[in-house]
């Protein structure tokens, strides 16, 4: 392997040109496994088609049979609620397998994945009133919100940590009071505002920081009663804000067309990057080194990751965090786990384990599946320290030299995450279609799995046209409807055709003063993603023409952005942006 020099190899998946660097080889040296068949986005879309966050099924308990909201759908695979898997009436130790070397591996793991019990969803902590959440730590009072942590009272989320009383928001820290809102921090009571933080009693911002009582504006620092980009008074602009009639519908409908004008108008940083040093991605704040990452913050030398906190010395992660170390090519690994490889959901305190899944406080385990507390197995089996690391060695020589190859003819040695097609969720239930949207036809063509999910047949008693302009007439009789979502049951956008109001939400609209919704909450969800950047890198120049700044003419600065090339917005590097804004 040589580690002194890039190198080009052509991805499995894709057929693009990708590039290996020298601190990668370094990286696949320490931890002694070859480097990677698929480039990184094709390595990231086969992580995230193992993560359903928001695809939620009611299926029974396959112990106790009660009804339970889990992640999995009711394929044939067992399912238990909480109290049965963390419970002494079963033993997973009992679905042991004695691997056979006639067969390839990933065949059977996938087989023993589809006999053990798996615990029903993502979730642990203190968890109070949030049964329906997923990828979900110490919440009360969360519903339908996904990789949701530390929250209160929170609906319709996904990506929110440390918030409250908040709704309809997407990638947002340390928000109270708050709705529509994507990429905020730290904020009190906005409403329909974009990567901004510590702001106050404002509406439709974007990229603004400790600004109160502003509306209709985009970078402004430290300011307060603005409106469309200028200063008023107090007055003045509590005037505007009422000439918006935000408390209706068709006043935010015309506020959200005005606010696109701004969004177009305004000045992008190359990257919602900050608190960082020597980074490229998006979403990065309170990290060091990192490598093509998303959503990462409190991390240090990582490479090919997103939505990863708290995190070090790790490469192709997916939702890892909470001082996790040493891990690469894993998606869902948390809690003190160090140098687990190729794992799905690995936590609390997870170490040297590979190729396992739903494990917890785990050491070396390899092909396992649902254990607790476990030691040297494998398939569950257990070994002694000598037998398992014999075994081992000879798992992985055999498995270089009996590859998986799938229905596409893409071949899996050692070395590589599980397989797409063996995923047990539909391309169109995960992450992978949150950020990498594909039709039913053309995942079918890559060889993803696609989930056919019913006809819903909803006995629908209210058009959403029909409901009241102003939230001042809305009666709570409307809790008692079952409202028709204008997309119909669009595939693109999950939508479910139909949707009902709960009574804390009606409560929250009435506090703020805003509007019911007219679509679902998937398709709600979908359209906040429209306001996120693709994960994908594109190589561009500034775009600042300016005088003053330290450049004559166009700025010649380079850098690596999520904006593509033919994106028509201003986008500009961090130093005309610092002179530009601030």
């Amino acid at each position: 392997m040589n580690t002194s020099s890039s190198e080009k190899r052509i991805c499995q998946n894709c057929k693009q040109n990708f590039t290996i660097e020298p601190d990668d080889f370094s990286f696949y040296e320490k931890i002694k496994v070859p480097p990677p068949t698929f480039c990184p986005e094709c390595r990231m879309v086969r992580r995230l088609v193992w993560r359903n966050e928001r695809s939620l099924h009611r299926r029974e308990c396959g112990l106790c049979k009660k009804s339970i909201i889990s992640m999995y759908k009711n394929d044939g695979a067992p399912v238990y609620c909480s109290e049965c898997f963390n419970g002494d009436q079963w033993d997973p130790y009992t679905y042991a397998i004695d691997y056979s070397f006639s067969k390839n591996f990933f065949e059977q793991i996938c087989e023993l994945f589809n006999k053990v019990p798996r615990y029903y969803k993502y979730g642990f902590g203190n968890l109070i009133n949030s049964e329906y959440t997923n990828y979900t730590k110490d919440n009360k009072n969360a519903y339908l919100s996904y990789s949701v942590t530390g929250c209160e009272d929170v609906a319709y989320s996904a990506i929110i940590d440390n918030s409250k009383n908040s709704i309809d928001c997407l990638a947002v820290m340390n928000v109270e009071s708050s709705s529509y809102c994507v990429d905020v921090e730290k904020s009190y009571n906005v409403h329909h505002v974009i990567q901004s933080i510590n702001c106050v009693d404002s509406f439709f911002l974007y990229d603004c920081a400790n600004c109160t009582n502003c509306c209709l504006s985009s970078n402004l620092r430290n300011k307060q009663y603005y409106f469309k980009n200028q200063r008023m008074s107090k007055e003045d602009y509590f005037k505007a804000i009422e000439s918006l009639h935000l408390n209706t519908y068709s006043g935010v409908e015309k506020a959200k067309d005005k606010f696109q004008e701004i969004l177009k108008n305004a000045i992008h940083k190359y990257g919602s990057i900050y608190m960082a040093v020597n980074v490229t991605g998006d979403y990065i704040h309170d990290a060091r080194n990192v490598k093509y990452g998303f959503d990462t913050n409190s991390a240090e030398n990582i490479s090919y990751g997103n939505r990863v906190i708290d995190v070090k010395d790790s490469m192709d992660i997916t939702g890892v965090g909470f001082k996790a170390e040493m891990i690469y090519d894993s998606v869902a690994v948390s809690g003190t786990t160090f140098n687990d490889r190729f794992c799905y959901i690995t936590t609390q305190g997870c170490r040297d384990c590979e190729y396992s899944l739903l494990l917890k406080n785990c050491s070396d385990c390899f092909g396992c599946v649902s254990l607790t507390n476990a030691k040297y197995c494998i398939f569950n089996k257990q070994f002694t320290k000598e037998e398992y690391f014999l075994m081992v060695e000879k798992i992985k020589k055999q498995m270089m030299e009996m590859p998986y190859v799938d229905a596409k003819g893409r071949v899996y040695m050692y070395g590589e995450f599980f397989p797409y097609e063996l995923s047990p969720f539909g391309y169109n239930e995960t992450n992978a279609h949150d950020f990498f949207p594909l039709s039913e036809e053309t995942a079918n063509e890559r060889g993803y799995n696609w989930f056919k999910r019913e006809k819903r047949d909803y006995k629908i008693t209210k058009d959403s046209n029909d409901l009241p302009d102003s939230i001042l007439y809305a009666d709570d009789s409307i809790l008692s409807e079952t409202i028709a979502c204008p997309n119909n049951g669009d595939a693109t956008t999950q939508c479910t055709t139909a949707f009902k109001l709960t009574p804390e939400e009606l409560q929250f609209y009435r506090q703020k003063n805003l509007p019911l919704p007219r679509f679902c909450p998937n398709c709600r969800h979908y359209e906040r993603l429209k306001y996120r950047n693709p994960m994908r890198l594109y190589q561009r120049s500034c775009m600042c023409a300016q005088e003053g700044h330290d450049h004559s003419g166009k700025c010649s600065n380079e850098f690596e952005t999520s904006y593509a090339p033919d994106r028509p917005e201003k986008v500009y590097c961090e130093s005309c942006y610092q002179k530009e804004v601030l």
